[in-house]
């Protein structure tokens, strides 16, 4: 079998992906995309909250200038399904309390669509149905062998956005936890019909022990319903666990799906000489929260813009990991706190319930859920 030669593959076309790759071709680099499934964005594996750009320079630092950036994060109408401008979070009691938000809910089928169409544009292509099923480093030489059901590649540069199971770093390291994101929580959302809230709705407490369950809005009288826990926290799979709460609330289920969040935190080492990992691969999910969408695009830019730099100047790749922990290590470093005494406190509904009520919205919630100070009793 013949081997192609790329100057950069892309492992996924995930919002990380396809981000870096347009980034990268805007430059006149070439870029391939291999993605195992038959359609990008589908299925979807998460609750579908997209955050607009107040939301995200509120929470990370030094992207307020970054003019791609914002460029990015100006999504069309069509896209938008719902406005989210606040969100309710549940005690187990069922008291609740208020917070803004700067979001929209979206189709993640439209959605990731709708960034592979830019990445497309800008002149990157994409090979869909094509799993990578190995990757192998020469020794001597230091250059990568890209295995697929479909062929054999050879590249310059390798971006790991397979997701939360970082398909590449397993193919080149193993079970090495240094390559790989930890604590992989399992999820299951679904989409549903009825009489929905206009907010995005957040449980606590033995609705998804040790996490959360959610409720948002896509339309008027659909939603998209989950909930994400720690593993072994349940009797009985978490579908299962899904499938009795929407019939509690009188949902009509439309479908029902699940996946993994890895939510240890960002993994140690993201660049492996001419490797680097985006988003969920390189555990660039907000612990508390499971959001990792926007850090997915900023992650993906950054990638394609340490590979201009060293392009241009010789500027280490390792560059690309110094950015990631001056944008994102604060919040991520809070919000990995937040989960960690979340996990140590939350035993049942009695003790979430008393603990949340002391530490009260601003020094508990709203800590977990924006993440600039991380969850702390008083």
């Amino acid at each position: 079998m013949d081997v192609e030669h790329r100057e950069v593959i892309v492992v996924g076309a995930g919002p990380a992906g396809t981000s870096c790759a347009q980034r990268l071709a805007e430059e006149n680099i070439d870029v391939l995309i291999l993605e195992r499934r038959a359609i990008v964005g589908n299925p979807a594996q998460c609750g579908e909250c997209i955050p607009n750009w107040g939301e995200v320079v509120g929470t990370f630092h030094g992207i307020d200038d970054h003019e791609w950036l914002k460029r990015s994060f100006e999504f069309p109408d069509r896209i938008q399904l719902h406005r989210l401008d606040h969100m309710r979070v549940f005690l187990p009691s069922g008291k609740s309390y208020n917070f803004d938000l700067d979001a929209f809910a979206g189709h993640r089928l439209q959605f990731d669509g709708y960034l592979a169409e830019k990445a497309v544009e800008a002149g990157v292509e994409i090979r869909m149905s094509e799993p990578v099923t190995n990757v192998k480093r020469r020794t001597k030489t230091d250059s990568l062998l890209i295995v697929t059901e479909k062929g054999r590649y050879t590249c310059d540069l390798l971006i790991d956005a397979s997701g939360s199971l970082a398909h590449v770093a397993r193919c080149l390291h193993g079970k090495d936890k240094n390559y790989r994101p930890a604590d992989q929580v399992p999820t299951a959302y679904a989409q549903v019909r009825g009489n929905v809230p206009e907010t995005f709705d957040v449980f606590l407490g033995s609705v998804a022990p040790k996490g959360y369950a959610w409720i948002i809005p896509k339309g008027p009288d659909t939603a998209n319903v989950g909930l994400g826990v720690r593993a072994g926290a349940l009797n009985g799979s978490v579908k299962e666990h899904l499938q009795q709460f929407c019939e509690d609330l009188g949902f009509e289920i439309l479908s029902i799906g699940g996946g993994w969040i890895p939510m240890g935190g960002p993994i140690k080492t993201m660049v492996d000489k001419n490797v680097i990992a985006v988003g969920d691969a390189a555990g660039l999910v907000m612990p508390s929260n499971g959001g990792g969408i926007s850090q997915a695009m900023i992650s993906g830019c950054f990638a394609a813009e340490a590979y201009i730099d060293f392009k241009r100047d010789g500027t280490p790749l390792t560059a690309y990991q110094d950015r990631i922990d001056s944008c994102f290590g604060r919040a991520l470093k809070n919000s990995l706190r937040s989960k960690n005494m979340g996990y140590l406190m939350f035993q049942n509904d009695l003790i979430t319930e008393v603990l949340l009520r002391i530490l009260g919205p601003i020094g508990g919630i709203k800590r977990a859920m924006e993440c600039d100070k991380p969850l702390w009793v008083l």
